[in-house]
């Protein structure tokens, strides 16, 4: 079984950065939240992955609205067509990033080391 960090990769950060600005609104609590963020699962399923984590509650509070922050595009080396991701809430807080791909598999993808550009939020 692979090691998890403890952090989110470059990857992962820059997708939750990017959320955290098309979102102005939830902002803040966002920011907040994700600055407390420690990661459990990560999982690569072929179609795309889901890292798991768990936040401070009483960090920030609970974020309110549809239970989830949908995230930019970003060409991801390997994938003709990249990836788009969500910020999944439970209760109002963050607890997981879905990475999907347009019909392509991920599954050879170290979605951890992989490069990556933003291209719209």
């Amino acid at each position: 079984m692979p090691s998890i960090e403890l952090k989110f990769t470059p990857l992962e950060e820059t997708v939750l950065r990017a959320i955290c600005e098309t979102y102005p609104i939830d902002r803040a609590a966002l920011r907040t939240q994700l600055s407390t963020a420690k990661v459990l699962r990560r999982e690569n399923t072929g179609a795309g992955f889901y890292t798991d984590f768990t936040v401070d509650r009483a960090s920030s509070p609970a974020i309110g609205g549809e239970r989830l922050r949908a995230g930019p595009t970003v060409r991801v080396k390997g994938l003709d067509h990249g990836m788009g991701f969500i910020l999944w809430l439970r209760e109002g807080y963050a607890h997981q990033l879905e990475g999907y791909s347009y019909g392509e598999s991920t599954a050879e993808i170290l979605l951890e080391q992989a490069t990556f550009e933003l291209l719209h939020k």
